[in-house]
């Protein structure tokens, strides 16, 4: 009987040990779970500080942050809204001249294009190269001009060097300093997608010390010179149409506004005109009505034209679009790492009609960001 009451003592204290072992590890555990979560905590707390403070956290959390898109509502503060003339694009479909001959008429002694009511709806420019050696530019700024085009360089005919035109740096700062809306073009001698590439290249090279604000011009032309190079190559169709591709993409991811200068003839018979109906078209035609067959923005309507200024013939254009109202603001956009925003309405012709604060309608509302990346979703 003695030996059952001890056994019972030694089951009932085997019992309380286990049980307080159970409640010890219980415990035990519970502890080191709530040092773990609050370690946790802080940690995310750390990176959340890091993140507020603008420090790097780690490559998994920044390549997450790449991937988002955010959709802004609200533009901030540093927002320029740029209005830029719709045009027209039925892809599969070669666009056409739209305009209306008879509204193309003489002003002031210059050829505009105007609307129904008469009033004019273009604008007036002149287009030089080193040819134009001496331009009083007193004159040629109180001469009613509203835009100048430059060559800033071409490419040799025989050996293909690259060489900047000798009075572009002169010229182009004339125009900064008197706030002359400036645009640039290139004479071609590419012979291969690559070398267009390099074109582009040096245009940017030599014009990203100015401030532009008309197009960047690919002039791609018949040259008579049979010695020359793109004379002496085979250059089809399809090749001469990825060369001005390849030109226009590299300086459109410059911030600049790309343009094909062609006649009509050579892009009927050269070029692919409507694989390149995303880019605007300079066209030649020196005639009294431009019944120019593609669609153009910009007219070079005489060779031999006089402006104040200018003792010797020039070239005289005018555009159906107002270019320094949008362009100076893209490439502005591009130099803050800002993003570009395009937002596209309803309607729109191609009467050139006003832009910014008279504009109406027929636009795409680009929204520049200088400071905040913001892409579309």
């Amino acid at each position: 009987m003695k030996k059952l009451k001890n056994r019972t003592k030694l089951y009932i204290f085997l019992a309380v040990l286990a049980i307080t072992i159970f409640l010890l590890g219980v415990l035990l555990g519970v502890l080191i779970g709530n040092a773990i979560g609050k370690k946790k905590i802080m940690g995310y707390s750390g990176e959340m500080e890091k993140e507020a403070s603008g420090e790097d956290i780690s490559e998994e959390i920044e390549d997450m942050q790449e991937e988002q898109s955010v959709v802004v509502s609200e533009p901030s503060a540093n927002v320029t809204n740029v209005y830029i003339p719709k045009r027209e694009r039925i892809f599969g479909h070669i666009p056409v001249n739209s305009y209306k001959l008879e509204n193309f008429y003489p002003e002031d002694g210059f050829m505009a294009y105007h609307d129904d009511a008469g009033n004019k709806i273009s604008w007036l420019g002149v287009d030089f190269s080193y040819h134009q050696e001496n331009v009083n530019w007193d004159e040629l700024e109180a001469s009613g001009i509203d835009f100048v085009i430059l060559r800033c360089g071409y490419r040799g005919y025989s050996e293909g060097g690259l060489v900047k035109d000798e009075k572009f740096d002169e010229y182009a700062t004339e125009c900064n300093n008197r706030g002359i809306p400036l645009g640039v073009y290139f004479f071609t001698q590419a012979i291969s997608v690559e070398e267009a590439v390099r074109e582009a290249e040096f245009v940017i090279e030599t014009i990203s010390d100015y401030k532009i604000s008309y197009p960047v011009a690919f002039d791609t032309e018949y040259v008579s010179d049979d010695s020359a190079r793109t004379n002496l190559e085979d250059i089809g169709e399809e090749l001469r149409t990825d060369m001005c591709h390849a030109f226009c993409k590299k300086i459109k991811e410059a911030g600049y506004y790309p343009m094909i200068y062609a006649s009509e003839n050579w892009i009927r018979r050269e070029l692919n005109y409507e694989a390149l109906q995303e880019y605007d078209f300079w066209a030649p035609q020196y005639l009294d009505k431009n019944d120019f067959m593609y669609d153009f923005t910009i007219w070079q309507y005489t060779e031999k034209g006089y402006v104040p200024g200018v003792d010797e013939q020039v070239d005289l254009d005018i555009s159906m679009v107002n270019y320094a109202e949008f362009v100076p603001a893209m490439r502005e956009a591009v130099l803050s790492n800002g993003s570009i925003l395009e937002y596209s309405s309803v309607g729109g012709d191609n009467s050139g009609g006003d832009t910014g604060d008279n504009y109406e309608s027929g636009s795409e509302d680009i929204v520049i960001t200088p400071e905040v990346d913001v892409q579309i979703e």
